[in-house]
């Protein structure tokens, strides 16, 4: 009897533990947590009204999603083909690392937009 008890106790403590991050991993969305980096970071360079070599303008949700001149810009649920997320890092796959006459982004940022991406890009 107690052999049972014991082997119950050990699966909801495993239980448990295995529940915990998943629950505590933050569901991000542009809206809230994506647009203010774009922001801060990428405006006014990427505004629909400016020129720009990439075509690419970020004013908002739909725009970032239609992409510019390079495509994949977001690839759904793959950061690591997502040029949005690519281009932020150091030795981009095509021009230079973004953002361009403004300090890098923190990794947390940087982190963030890659969740995001990995979580299906949701506005």
């Amino acid at each position: 009897m107690k052999l049972s008890v014991l082997l119950l106790l050990i699966a909801l403590l495993f239980l448990f533990l295995v529940e915990i991050p998943a629950q505590s991993k933050k569901e991000l969305t542009y809206t809230k947590d994506v647009a203010p980096i774009i922001k801060s970071y990428c405006l006014p360079c990427h505004l629909e009204e400016n020129e720009n070599p990439s075509g690419l303008a970020l004013d908002n949700y739909d725009l970032l999603m239609k992409g510019g001149n390079h495509e994949n810009t977001v690839v759904v649920g793959k950061p690591q083909e997502s040029n949005l997320y690519l281009k932020i890092l150091p030795n981009p796959p095509f021009g230079k690392q973004m953002a361009r006459n403004k300090k890098k982004l923190t990794d947390e940022e940087t982190k963030a937009i890659y969740d995001w991406i990995a979580q299906g890009a949701k506005k």
